[in-house]
């Protein structure tokens, strides 16, 4: 194994024995290209570590694949020795010139801002404002072109900016001739590492962390010496890459409803047929060439965040969207969110390829319901009336106009809508159910349907962008001021249409309520094969999380057809001391009652009144902030309504209010103010009560460090409802792909079937501690944080649960079901002294 250079890995601190341990098993997997899944608790340092680890061995392959190109060969072999020398100096010269240029466009940069602080007021950048005056067109803007183009081998492909399952595509694919390639491959890429988050926000900290990093040089000892004198200053080379939606700075386009409706309406003013005086004005082109190379330099020059990319292209009145493509041959790191890495269509709109390259995925608990996320849709019943409504207009105004196929696929669009929207209101009368599944073909059973061919449909809608036509002819006719809420519902049923294509054993359609609507929303189940082609391009794949446990899930249904010996699992501890934790499980409340928060017993009011009695001993006993996380929103409510019956003296929330001023979090209520009352309260020294809700937005982002929470208490284990229609056909799924594992490893029909129940109740399990491990996860966030965490159910005391828990809370947990008296008494002694 290749050792590193670095013992600390260029850690810009003096890394703890932890990190240390994560860096180098980090390093390792990337040298013997692994799958590693790592779980190191939140305030440990994994950014930093995630940086130090990947950038010291990207570094270190780089400076030793140089070594090895430039080996002296045998020396009788003079003219291969002397192409050797040559190779040498071409590569010192090409590096030393890139790192001078990019050291001269910094110093330049912190000239302009000086500059600009000293002039700041007296002049104004000049905008696109006038371009954003423009009157409406005609109607003639709105007709599609006339479209004869009916066959599979159409130029532009239906999935150019859509995701379809790797079965669809297959089908697709034999369906099309081969689409000619590309005559010129693109500039090799430089080797990289891809880091991937959930949010921009979070790819900001990652940023912020970045900077901080020196790594070693990519350049052998022989090279660095081989020209000049010059020191070379090799800086990291990084891309923040986002969506049109994070970059785009055409206010017209900007201000449009949907992400979906911005990249058509992008693509739509890119279109040969749009006039000079239409198309976007910050589009790069071969006249911007010089001003796009500057851009490319520039982004790379110093290490920049979405929002500083973005500005640069308004500074530079340049699209950073596109501009930034022409800076990632060069680039060593590029950072992205799920969406962008996760879709095959995205990645090669970008220019961005997994080939060879390390992929580093952050927060990564939820990556199998980002997947789903990310190749699921839903359209509701409003949305597709106002399309109906939309095209009946549209095909009324242009009916004369409209020619040949053009007519033909317009009144396709109009009875699918029709089906739907029947299908949707007959599935909901018909069932007392708050949920139903349907199939595809229910979806598609309406009058004419029949004779639809989906695929060629998708063709049409994206060659002819009619869906973006009727939006916008829909839009000139209702006028600025239209707040209509079923916006974008065109382009939604053109997403929605994509999935109606998939196989029934990748996902399911569901047909429920939502409020006084009905929404039909297609679940992807099997997340495996849209990952799967990034897992076999890629050199390796690091996923990491604070709370990763329980890791199973990962080895047996995102990466269930790798060897398990390209698997490893870490679960490192905390930086904290072992004084710093105390963890119980609380199975019997003061007056020996057990808690058993099971969706039939939770509702007890005796147990309720039981669990607020104990709270209110906790927050006597605990200092400052206190978080309690109850299953649901509707559980909470319910607990707090028996709390705030009056007994013999005081209800139980008088008596908390008493202790800590009392918060709660709502359902669909903006949490900022909450946090600040809460943190007001705390810091003025009388402390704070948050009731929160697990898989709220409390439970998972926010930072209860310090006195913000001394104790964090769970309250029964947020068990996801089994008998709904999406967790039956979830559970059914995973049982099937434990059953035809267990008949490929030759097992009895009984051992399978048994096997195959015992994998879906684990699925099930572990579902719900991620959500737990997630929420007490949100204390303890540094070296020197210390807090408790109280888990109250009996069924926490249980071996089968308690190995669920990451293994820093776990390994301080005591066995068994102890009373209430001895658990108080350890919680006294705990924060004795640290007050």
């Amino acid at each position: 194994m290749m050792v590193p250079s670095r013992a600390t890995f260029c850690h810009p601190y003096q890394p703890y024995p932890i990190q240390l341990d994560f860096m180098t098993n980090l390093y390792r997997c990337i040298e013997e290209k692994k799958v590693g899944i790592f779980e190191s608790p939140t305030g440990t340092g994994k950014s930093l570590s995630l940086i130090c680890g990947a950038l010291t061995w990207l570094r270190d392959h780089e400076r030793r694949s140089l070594d090895d190109s430039t080996e002296d060969p045998d020396d009788s072999d003079w003219l291969l020795q002397a192409e050797m020398v040559a190779q040498r100096r071409a590569l010192m010269l090409e590096r030393e010139e890139l790192e001078l240029k990019l050291a001269k466009l910094r110093e330049e940069e912190v000239r302009q801002r000086q500059k600009k602080a000293d002039t700041r007021g007296l002049k104004k950048v000049r905008t696109a404002k006038g371009l954003d005056q423009e009157q409406t067109p005609d109607d003639a803007e709105f007709l599609v072109d006339e479209y004869e183009s009916d066959q599979d081998g159409a130029t532009t492909s239906p999935t150019s900016n859509h995701g379809f399952s790797s079965s669809t595509q297959a089908l697709l694919d034999k369906l099309r001739k081969p689409m000619q390639r590309e005559a010129e491959q693109a500039e090799k890429d430089r080797l990289k590492v891809i880091f991937c988050s959930r949010t921009h926000s979070q790819l900001t900290q990652f940023v912020n962390e970045l900077r901080r990093v020196n790594p070693p040089s990519s350049l052998p000892a022989a090279l660095k010496h081989s020209t000049s004198n010059t020191k070379l200053e090799e800086r990291v080379k990084h891309l923040a890459l986002g969506s049109r939606k994070n970059l785009c700075i055409n206010p017209k386009v900007l201000r449009l409803p949907s992400t979906t409706a911005i990249n058509e309406r992008c693509l739509e003013l890119q279109k040969p047929s749009t006039a000079k005086d239409k198309k976007c004005p910050y589009l790069p082109s071969k006249e911007t060439k010089e001003r796009v190379d500057l851009f490319r330099d520039k982004v790379i020059a110093r290490i920049r965040d979405i929002e500083d990319i973005s500005n640069l292209g308004r500074t530079m009145e340049l699209c950073p969207y596109y501009a930034s493509r022409t800076a990632i041959a060069p680039t060593e790191v590029l950072s992205l969110p799920y969406p962008l890495l996760l879709q095959k269509s995205a990645r090669e709109a970008l220019g961005v390829s997994v080939k060879d390259n390390v992929i580093v995925i952050d927060e990564a608990h939820n990556l199998m319901d980002a997947i789903a996320d990310t190749f699921s849709v839903s359209l509701r019943l409003s949305q597709l009336e106002h399309a109906v409504h939309q095209m009946t207009a549209y095909a009324l105004r242009f009916k004369q106009r409209l020619k040949g196929k053009n007519r033909v696929y317009v009144t396709q669009v109009i009875r699918l809508l029709n089906s739907l929207t029947d299908c949707l209101r007959d599935t909901m009368e018909k069932s007392h159910s708050q949920e139903n599944t349907v199939t595809a073909a229910d979806l598609m059973s309406g009058k004419g349907v029949d004779q639809i061919k989906p695929h060629k449909l998708l063709q049409y809608l994206h060659e002819s962008k009619l869906c973006h036509k009727v939006e916008g002819y829909s839009d000139a006719q209702a006028g600025e001021g239209d707040t209509n809420p079923s916006k974008g519902s065109m382009m939604q049923f053109q997403n929605f249409l994509v999935v109606l294509m998939n196989p029934d054993d990748e996902g399911r359609f569901f047909v429920g309520r939502q409020g006084q609507d009905i929404v039909v929303r297609y679940t992807l189940l099997d997340p495996r094969e849209h990952f799967r082609d990034i897992v076999q391009e890629s050199r390796a794949v690091i996923l990491a999380g604070g709370t990763m446990s329980p890791m199973s899930d990962y080895v047996d249904y995102l990466f269930s057809y790798l060897e398990r010996s390209r698997i490893e699992t870490f679960s490192f501890g905390h930086v904290i001391p072992v004084s710093h934790l105390f963890a119980r499980a609380v199975g019997r409340g003061l007056s020996g009652i057990d808690f058993d928060f099971t969706y039939d017993k939770r509702g007890s009011e005796g147990m309720i009144s039981e669990l607020g009695q104990l709270i209110v001993k906790i927050c006597a006993v605990v200092p400052d902030g206190v978080v309690v996380f109850f299953p649901s929103y509707d559980y909470l409510t319910q607990v707090v309504s028996i709390w705030q019956k009056s007994s013999t003296n005081r209800s139980t929330m008088e008596r908390l209010a008493e202790k800590k001023p009392v918060f709660q979090e709502l359902k669909g209520i903006s949490v900022d103010e909450l946090l600040r009352d809460y943190a007001l309260a705390v810091d003025s020294g009388k402390g704070g009560l948050m009731l929160s809700v697990v898989g709220g937005k409390l439970s998972e982002g926010i930072n209860f460090s310090d006195k913000l929470g001394r104790a964090v208490i769970a309250v029964g284990l947020p068990f996801p409802n089994a008998n709904g229609a999406e967790w039956t056909a979830k559970m059914q799924h995973i049982e099937d792909v434990r059953y035809q594992q267990c008949k490929k490893e030759c097992m009895k029909e009984g051992d399978c079937r048994s096997a195959a129940k015992s994998a879906s109740k684990d699925f099930y399990e572990n579902a719900c501690m991620r959500a737990v491990n997630q929420s007490i996860g949100r204390v303890i966030r540094h070296r020197n944080d210390y807090a408790a965490i109280l888990m109250v159910d009996r069924r926490f005391s249980s071996e089968r649960i308690r190995q669920k828990l990451p293994g820093w809370i776990k390994n301080n947990m005591e066995y068994g079901v102890m009373d209430w008296k001895a658990i108080e008494d350890g919680l006294r002694d705990f924060f004795k002294g640290k007050c």
